[in-house]
């Protein structure tokens, strides 16, 4: 029989994912739910908490909590402060905060790095704590790209996050379909990997991007893309666009792809396009919960 020893979640702005771990970090219950930042209400944080600690969570509010995410951004439960990169899996550990709470709740800090070669500068809560899980089966050096509504390119070099980039790729996805004329000729999407790859093209090759995203209305307008396929040449131009960068600045390197669905299919299939020939997938979830748990393990081992 196995004891319960530590509650962690992966808590951002729309997704809630609860994990329950034995003692010898095996998850051991999951739970899903729609507490989100933008979702509480008038919930606090804590009473979000708690009213998600039901079946096999009940009873274990004596359990240390572990959080990572949007949580502890300045709109979360309490700011944890980004860590300056490079950054190791110590990084994270040392920079963990406690949360005001009556239950034992610490928070994960998010990364922060300059872009190479831009001087921009660049965050991430979350996704940290999946790169680093995924680095406790495969520690080698290599890019992380991670899929989302700010998709990230990170480097990683000696078991350390060295740098990485943020494109609003998905944002901005969302943002000219349902706020811009583009959106108005689009009609109940279907997925074609043609047009996909076509808007992937373009946004690849064609320097003028303003220009090319306004090609959804000309393009639909002159029957070449039909209605229901005009969001996935958007998409395709937005991820295009997003692989060119990262494409001159590193070049094809191995690649490993962190995410699950239909969007972390569409950029398996443009990484592919644009010649990346070494991309090896990774289970977003799975990843969350061995990060979670390193980042527990090396706070116990204090």
């Amino acid at each position: 029989m196995t004891t319960p020893s530590l509650i962690a979640a992966d808590w951002g702005t729309t997704n809630f994912r609860l994990f329950l771990y034995d003692e010898a970090g095996q998850v051991i219950a999951r739970h899903a739910a729609n507490i989100g930042l933008k979702n509480l209400g008038v919930l606090s944080f804590e009473q979000a908490l708690l009213s998600v600690l039901k079946g096999d969570f009940a009873g274990l509010e004596h359990l240390p909590f572990l959080l990572s995410g949007m949580v502890g951004s300045r709109q979360g439960w309490v700011e944890a402060p980004y860590a300056a990169c490079p950054a190791s899996l110590q990084t994270l550990a040392d920079g963990l905060v406690k949360a005001p709470s009556e239950l034992d709740v610490a928070i994960v800090p998010g990364l922060f790095a300059e872009s190479p070669g831009t001087g921009l500068l660049n965050v991430m809560r979350g996704e940290e704590t999946q790169i680093f899980g995924i680095l406790q089966s495969d520690p080698s050096d290599g890019f992380f790209v991670l899929p989302g509504t700010h998709s990230k390119w990170a480097l990683v070099r000696g078991g350390k996050v060295e740098s990485f980039s943020t494109h609003m790729t998905g944002e901005m996805f969302q943002v000219l379909k349902a706020h811009s004329i583009l959106g108005l000729l689009m009609e109940n999407s279907t997925d074609n990997e043609e047009v996909f790859l076509k808007g992937v093209e373009r946004g690849m090759y064609n320097r003028a991007f303003l220009s090319v995203i306004f090609s959804v209305r000309t393009e639909a307008l002159f029957n070449h893309i039909a209605p229901e396929h005009l969001a996935t040449y958007l998409s395709g131009i937005l991820i295009g666009a997003e692989i060119v960068a990262e494409l001159e600045r590193h070049g094809k390197s191995p690649v490993r792809l962190v995410g699950d669905g239909a969007l972390v299919d569409l950029y398996e299939k443009a990484l592919a396009f644009a010649g990346f020939t070494d991309v090896t997938r990774f289970d977003g979830n799975a990843a969350s919960e061995s990060g979670l748990w390193a980042i527990h393990k090396l706070r116990s081992s204090k």
